[in-house]
């Protein structure tokens, strides 16, 4: 019985975490709807107000209940979910740019799905967004001309950061918004000794060129292509450090 690993004890705080996620899940407790006070839960439950007390303190700090004094507590909406266990789930974990830019890429495919398909029809969205492709592209120029790399990376990262929001999911934009520290690390990373800058708005302009020319499989295949440069670099500088 060698391959059975020991019980970890749970605290008790865990398992009343656990219960109201059961409750949220199964929609007992549904957003907007007001929380049974701490003396209801503690009853529920078995266990001390001091522990129930805990407990909300956590889903406050991470946006999934809200402390509407003197009312009581309230079920958060989606939209008011913390990003902060996201954050620290990256920052503890294994730092492989590669995973970062694999989940790029599957944002921004959808983005390019969106822009591409779906409002394929909206003239007004589409030129809305070329136009904020374009005001992103001629930052980045602007950047290069002065050399002022920050600049350069945040264009880099508000580029991209429009076609994800072409697909309206505020899950996705919370997500972006959270790798957002990562990704200039990544975009600073993989640019790093480039000795031809005006490649980068080449290549941005290429795939805003492709969108308007609205061939999806083209538009795609360069897409790939330039995640796929950016990974070969990042690959390239994590074996010069070695």
């Amino acid at each position: 019985m060698d391959y059975v690993k020991p019980v970890k004890q749970k605290t008790v705080v865990f398992q009343i975490m656990e219960q109201l996620k059961e409750m949220i899940a199964t929609e007992r407790l549904k957003p907007g709807e007001k929380m049974p006070n701490e003396y209801e839960l503690a009853e529920l439950f078995g266990v001390g107000r001091s522990t129930i007390r805990e407990a909300l303190k956590i889903f406050q700090y991470l946006g999934v209940v809200e402390l509407r004094n003197p009312k009581g507590t309230f079920i958060c909406e989606s939209s008011h979910i913390s990003s902060e266990s996201l954050t620290w789930s990256m920052l503890l974990g294994k730092k492989d740019f590669t995973d970062l830019v694999e989940l790029r890429m599957v944002l921004e495919h959808q983005g390019l799905w969106y822009l591409m398909s779906y409002h394929r029809e909206n003239k007004q969205f589409m030129q809305e967004t070329i136009e904020n492709l374009r005001n992103a592209v001629e930052e980045m120029k602007s950047a290069i001309t002065n050399k002022d790399l920050q600049r350069r990376i945040n264009a880099d990262y508000t580029f991209h950061k429009h076609i994800i929001e072409v697909c309206h999911n505020h899950i996705f934009n919370n997500l972006y918004g959270t790798m957002k520290s990562f990704m200039y690390e990544e975009i600073s990373t993989s640019q790093t000794g480039l000795e031809n800058t005006s490649t980068i708005v080449a290549n941005h302009n290429t795939l805003i060129n492709s969108i308007l020319k609205g061939d999806y499989y083209q538009t795609t295949e360069l897409f790939r292509l330039h995640i796929k440069d950016i990974d070969h670099l990042l690959t390239l500088h994590a074996e010069v450090q070695v």
